[in-house]
């Protein structure tokens, strides 16, 4: 019976200290609420607790690749959550890697509506397709063609 009392007194402490940390990162206060997620029990720690550690440890200690890892650990075990998806794509923005950001942030939106995913996406604009679809948008060409209509207003 004491096992059990101490396990959901545990249980309730990591809760609060997950609730702390959220609070943290909501406030932009990621330096606190690393410390908090920290005192977390790594073997207690649940997949939101994860990914919000992954996100404080890139933002803090700019260990984006630990931090990566750790939100693809999260996403593993509970996929079906937004919120990691939102969590790993913000690492990946702060690690320059815009392409892959975007592209996790599209399948956290398969999982389910996310207001920092919509708001993140909406930020970066839709681009149009290029101009002369047969070549590759990076090309001099598409480049310039594109830039010319959108100063006709052709586009």
């Amino acid at each position: 019976m004491e096992n059990q009392q101490g396990h959901s007194a545990t249980v309730s402490s990591v809760n609060d200290q997950l609730a702390k940390a959220t609070e943290n990162i909501a406030e932009k206060n990621y330096a606190a609420a690393l410390a908090v997620l920290q005192q977390i029990p790594v073997a207690a720690r649940s997949p939101l607790a994860l990914s919000a550690y992954a996100l404080c440890l890139a933002t803090v200690e700019n260990s984006y690749k630990i931090a990566v890892n750790t939100c693809h650990d999260a996403i593993r075990k509970d996929p079906k959550n937004p919120e990691h998806y939102f969590r790993q794509g913000r690492i990946l923005l702060l690690a320059g890697r815009k392409k892959d950001a975007i592209w996790v942030m599209r399948m956290g939106l398969r999982q389910g509506r996310h207001k920092g995913i919509i708001d993140t996406l909406a930020a970066f604009g839709i681009r149009r397709s290029p101009p002369l679809n047969f070549l590759p948008r990076s090309n001099l060409i598409n480049k310039y063609l594109g830039l010319m209509m959108s100063r006709l207003n052709l586009r």
